[in-house]
């Protein structure tokens, strides 16, 4: 009866981590990253989830014991102008001094991942499994990128952490759109990407000198999306 009771109490946590997007991203997020912590400006920036669902989300998963929570003192830098001077009379245009870096510390509340939580090895390798990318769609995000000759996955892409990058991407690039594309990659895989992004002329002259970098990695575990390189 115990085994029963206890079974039932599993599959009802499961119902309810695995209901919505933003639950989903949230524990890929703190399941793949069990180290950090996070404050919810962070956690909104990388899930792409609205503030008041992160809010929600948190706090349920709090309740619940897969995440703890405290304040933390965080470091954080602000940019201070600097006055422009000249001497008394002199007609030489005063000149600009660089702004002046000042650190300071402010006190957050931050959320981690419970080590303790009983379920918590086991959603790890959930979660690795439910990240793995849709390679057709991957493939159509990176096609409007601009002109691309070359698009190697690795790493991440192939449940794997050693790889030296795990994006390759050669060809000219619109870099406007890619800080969107590795926004939304990262918010959907729940792990901050390596990559690499290099024009043809290059990856070229980098090939021809044996560079080891990318030796490595097309000797490693990869998989080449697009490809008029002939590689």
């Amino acid at each position: 009866m115990l085994h029963v009771t206890c079974h039932r109490l599993v599959e009802q946590i499961l119902e309810k981590l695995f209901e919505s997007v933003p639950k989903v991203r949230l524990l890929k997020l703190f399941t793949r990253n069990p180290e950090e912590h996070f404050t919810s400006k962070e956690l909104i920036r990388k899930t792409q989830v609205s503030g008041a669902q992160v809010k929600r989300e948190l706090a349920w998963f709090v309740k619940l014991g897969l995440l703890k929570t405290k304040i933390e003192g965080l470091k954080y830098e602000i940019k201070k102008k600097s006055r422009s001077r000249r001497k008394r009379g002199s007609p030489v245009a005063a000149r600009k001094r660089p702004p002046k870096i000042l650190t300071k510390i402010r006190k957050e509340r931050v959320y981690y991942a419970n080590s303790e939580f009983k379920l918590l090895e086991e959603l790890k390798a959930l979660m690795v499994k439910a990240s793995v990318v849709n390679k057709g769609k991957l493939l159509g995000q990176i096609k409007g990128l601009g002109g691309v000759k070359l698009c190697v996955v690795s790493g991440v892409f192939l449940n794997g952490n050693n790889s030296r990058t795990d994006l390759l991407v050669v060809g000219s690039i619109k870099k406007k759109k890619l800080g969107a594309f590795l926004a939304k990659i990262e918010s959907e895989i729940g792990k901050q990407l390596r990559y690499t992004v290099m024009d043809t002329d290059e990856f070229k002259y980098r090939m021809n000198m044996y560079d080891r970098f990318l030796r490595d990695i097309l000797e490693e575990p990869h998989e080449k999306l697009i490809n008029k390189l002939n590689l």
